[in-house]
């Protein structure tokens, strides 16, 4: 007799909306196959196959691993969440009343997962295996095999050293995607972006400047009257191509002879990319989300399905790294853009700031282009090497931060006539950007596999068992509801009580109508209807 498990989820990617966020859960669903066949032997075939199935754990386990020539390896546990999906006394398992040699039950599981996870990704020293974020399904079973009516037989006693009173049965590791999508908004205020745009209002704080260089300077008083207002989209779509950028400039109290001196030449715009690999997670990080202790974490308690190269340490053969961080910054524009902006005219934009009354902005609109990969880094087999553009994320060993830099090159006449002599000063911006994977437009649906006609699905959680229905066709799973239906947070806040969506309008007011006008209309309408005949 050959008893074997299989976990078939119902789907094998799990999508998260929104930020990561301690107080949201998502479900995880599926059945574990059990098998149970025959061995067609001389001393088991004809005989029923009977089995106690004493214990069905189900857990799902996220891990965090990072390998690298310079850190070594270094692992941390992410969640484990189990289910026992056998409450109460063992469930018997028997072939009685079927004609053939193999038999097949399902036992559903239900697991709930924390909505602070972070996505599944790769990062690291991908030769020696599967580095990153991984999430992963398993299930162990423990079976018994019940006395029957040859066991006080001489076979039976003879057989006896051989026949075990308890069997354990692994499932195969079923991995399971995470994925973190951001819902694009339908009240994005231009048609050029997914997502609404954040204005940033930056005040130019110049430092003092000093003789030591002998070059001239711009006044620093004329820097800081400067007011510079940022617009870009909150969150950027992996899938985009381009980045909005609204750039509106203006003075504030600066003089009239001074708003005819400065000027602005040109404007450079980079937007840059940072990795961070740490060794250790972060205080905070820790902090905000809640890791399991460290008496449950490596290697204390290994992981279910660590890397290769955790063996080198298992053994001691290398000690774990200390406390290190790395980090690397590209650029994400294209090889051909150079990110330079030119002004049109002689760049005098703030010549009649001091006599407006009005706010005037002088303002300028481009669309920053950016790459997801460099040609000349698709045929680089070391992986520092490689510049690929990743989501905007937070995990205990590997982080990804992006930021658009904006560089003004601002002039000051020092002296007057056709060509003035002129100091120079570079004003450098930065604000930060998220990029984020929005839903596909079309949700792929899940896959199950369906029983054999002979399999039987039943429930075995504590709300109490149901005994083994045999089905013909085992239901298919339908679509996630979090491609048709909104999450729950942007429904209801978190004390319960209904959003109101402001940007619906109410209906205009109407008067009603007098008491008198009821009634006018009320006989007319009596007197309007035709007599019939009797």
């Amino acid at each position: 007799m050959t008893v074997s498990i299989e976990i078939v989820p119902f789907t094998d990617t799990l999508d998260m909306y929104g930020d990561s966020d301690r107080s949201v859960a998502y479900s995880l669903s599926g059945h574990i196959v059990i098998s149970l066949s025959s061995a067609g032997s001389f001393f088991s075939y004809g005989r029923l196959s009977r089995l106690l199935l004493s214990s069905l754990v189900v857990t799902f386990e996220g891990q965090s691993e990072l390998v690298t020539e310079e850190t070594g390896y270094s692992a941390v546990r992410l969640c484990s969440i189990s289910q026992e999906c056998v409450p109460g006394e063992p469930v018997e398992l028997t072939s009685e009343g079927q004609d053939e040699k193999s038999y097949t039950w399902n036992v559903v599981f239900n697991l709930t997962v924390p909505g602070w996870l972070p996505a599944t990704g790769v990062f690291g020293q991908t030769t020696t295996g599967e580095t990153g974020t991984r999430y992963a399904l398993h299930a162990v079973a423990k079976f018994q095999s019940p006395s029957d009516n040859l066991s006080n037989s001489w076979l039976s006693a003879l057989c006896l050293p051989l026949r075990f009173s308890s069997q354990v049965a692994k499932a195969p590791r079923f991995p399971i995607v995470l994925n973190r999508f951001m819902s694009p908004s339908p009240l994005a205020s231009t048609s050029s972006s997914l997502f609404p745009l954040a204005n940033y209002s930056v005040l130019a704080q110049p430092d003092i400047p000093t003789n030591e260089d002998g070059e001239p300077h711009v006044p620093p008083e004329v820097l800081s009257k400067l007011r510079v207002l940022v617009s870009i989209p909150e969150y950027i779509g992996s899938d985009e191509e381009t980045i909005p950028l609204n750039l509106r400039l203006r003075t504030e109290d600066l003089s009239e002879d001074d708003c005819k001196r400065f000027r602005v030449e040109e404007f450079t715009v980079d937007v840059e990319q940072t990795e961070r690999y740490r060794t250790v997670p972060l205080a905070a990080y820790n902090a905000q989300f809640p890791l399991p202790p460290r008496n449950e974490q490596p290697p204390h308690k290994p992981l279910l399905d660590p890397n290769p190269v955790q063996a080198i340490y298992e053994l001691g053969l290398s000690s774990y790294p200390p406390r290190q961080v790395l980090t690397r910054a590209f650029s994400l524009l294209p090889e051909d853009v150079s990110g330079r902006y030119v002004l049109s005219g002689d760049g005098y934009i703030f010549t009649d700031d001091a006599n407006s009354s009005d706010l005037t902005w002088y303002s300028m609109q481009t669309n920053v282009p950016f790459t997801k990969t460099h040609e000349r880094d698709e045929q680089e087999n070391d992986w520092k090497c490689k510049r690929i553009l990743k989501q905007s994320s937070s995990s205990p060993f590997f982080g990804v931060n992006h930021r658009l830099y904006i560089t003004l090159k601002c002039t000051y006449d020092l002296t007057e006539g056709e060509n003035p002599e002129r100091a120079a000063k570079h004003l450098t911006l930065h604000m930060p950007l998220r990029f984020v994977r929005t839903p596909p437009p079309t949700p792929s649906t899940s896959t199950a596999s369906s029983p054999s006609p002979s399999s039987s699905s039943f429930d075995l959680s504590p709300s109490g068992l149901s005994s083994p229905t045999s089905t013909l066709d085992f239901p298919v799973a339908s679509l996630p509801y979090a491609n048709t239906l909104p999450a729950y947070s942007q429904l209801f806040d978190y004390n319960g009580d209904r959003k109101i969506d402001y940007s619906i309008p109410l209906p205009l007011y109407t008067p009603q109508p007098a008491a008198d006008e009821k009634c006018q209309a009320a006989s007319e309408q009596f007197e309007n209807i035709p007599l019939q005949e009797l």
